[in-house]
């Protein structure tokens, strides 16, 4: 997403640009109004404030796994291609299989405090067929392991911005506590029971024009990819292959025939009596075929709304940074009781507010998706077809329970900013 919407002050003086859902946004909260299709202009009670919100997102901070930063000890660090332009970089090699535990440690960072910051960085593997590893990150503050933000990396507990060649694109925020001098920091992987790799990133903002690329498989695979293995998954050969390498899921989706069991129910279709001949298959196809349009149109209409709720859901959730900010903006912010409450969920906002392209991203490939099923269904009905339109609406269904299930959770973040202001 761009930020090529146009802000002005009350007088019409440009003072930035933004997103086009943050000027949504700002326009449905009365706080701005649309003066031409490319151009929003605040209010003159929020013009100043929105002015600094915007040089905020101008002057992110952003860091990024740089193998010179990093204490080699219990990692690898050695050179591999990079995921977006096949250049050598310095990768981080962390874990294996068995149960140690092995802890990747940066050396310590001077930053700034009262400071929000984003590490950034491509990950690989971390994942093991029984779902008992270890997969997270953490942010150390003055060498206090008590002082820690600890993210997990595993099970989509925090999503990715961004699939490419199996690697995930993840983007986490933290805010260094308010101290009077500067704030020693240290960052750490830590993986077991799973080999992962760490890739340097870039900003967020370069890879926009990427397509996202999540395993077309990931529903019969109990791990991630994981460069491990020649193609990202054990053979057929191997451990677990005769299960979830793609080879065998292939033959198990080609094996799927293409007519009806008996008693078998596609598309709330069902039927029972002896074989079918080629006329009553014909007349199958058909209704396969119109009950399959109208999956698709009921889909398309789940993710429109499921656009619209993340559209509401980013509102909300720019709404709570800006009554953060205006507490934080008071003069006696620092001798309030709850201080310390309130910069940790600054840190929770940033949090929040960083799963959000992970679900447009998600949102917008199973639009493709269903898209896609929709394209080919006036072409064949092939088994692959049908096989592909059984799991869609349940994918999709499940997607939208995510979605309701991080609805709560803002809800429930806003909830708790307004119990500042009682």
């Amino acid at each position: 997403m761009t930020k090529n919407i146009i802000v002005t002050d009350a007088n019409g003086d440009i003072i930035g640009t933004t997103y086009p859902k943050r000027a949504k946004g700002l326009v449905k909260n009365g706080r701005a109004c649309y003066v031409g299709s490319g151009t929003i202009r605040m209010s003159a009670l929020d013009a100043s404030s929105d002015n600094m919100t915007i040089s905020e997102e101008k002057s992110m901070n952003y860091i990024t796994f740089n193998g010179d930063e990093w204490i080699r000890r219990d990692a690898d660090i050695s050179y591999m291609t990079s995921v977006m332009d096949g250049t050598l970089t310095e990768a981080l090699m962390l874990g294996n299989w068995d149960d140690r535990e092995k802890v990747a440690r940066s050396k310590d960072f001077t930053l700034s405090p009262l400071t929000e910051y984003h590490f950034i960085f491509w990950l690989n593997g971390g994942e093991n067929e029984k779902g008992d590893e270890t997969c997270l990150f953490k942010v150390t503050f003055m060498g206090d392991d008590g002082n820690s933000r600890i993210y997990k990396l595993n099970r989509n507990f925090i999503h990715p911005l961004l699939h490419q060649k199996g690697w995930e694109l993840y983007e986490l925020p933290f805010v260094t506590p308010d101290v009077q001098d500067s704030v020693t920091v240290t960052f750490s992987f830590v993986a077991g029971k799973a080999p992962m790799a760490v890739l340097p990133a870039r900003e967020p903002s370069a890879y926009l024009d990427l397509k996202d690329e999540p395993d077309e498989y990931e529903d019969y695979r109990p791990q991630r990819h994981n460069l491990v293995f020649k193609d990202g998954w054990p053979s057929i050969s191997q451990y677990g292959g005769d299960r979830y390498s793609t080879q065998a899921i292939k033959q198990k989706l080609a094996g799927k025939r293409s007519k009806p069991e008996k008693g078998n129910n596609i598309f709330n279709i069902t039927y029972s009596g002896g074989d079918i001949d080629e006329e009553c298959w014909e007349s199958l196809e058909e209704s396969f075929y119109e009950e399959a349009e109208q999956q698709c149109d009921e889909l398309e209409d789940m993710l429109d709304e499921l656009d619209d709720r993340l559209d509401d859901i980013e509102d909300e959730l720019d709404d709570a940074k800006d009554e953060l900010d205006d507490i934080m903006d008071e003069d006696d912010f620092k001798q309030r009781s709850d201080f310390g409450k309130i910069t940790e969920m600054v840190g929770q906002l940033g949090i929040l507010k960083a799963k959000i392209p992970g679900y447009e991203a998600a949102l917008k490939g199973y639009a493709g998706a269903v898209k896609n099923f929709s394209k080919n269904l006036g072409k064949s009905m092939s088994q692959e077809i049908i096989a592909q339109s059984a799991n869609l609406r349940s994918i999709v269904e499940a997607f939208e329970e995510k979605i309701s299930s991080f609805q709560d959770q803002v809800n429930d973040f806003v909830d708790s900013i307004s119990s500042l202001q009682d």
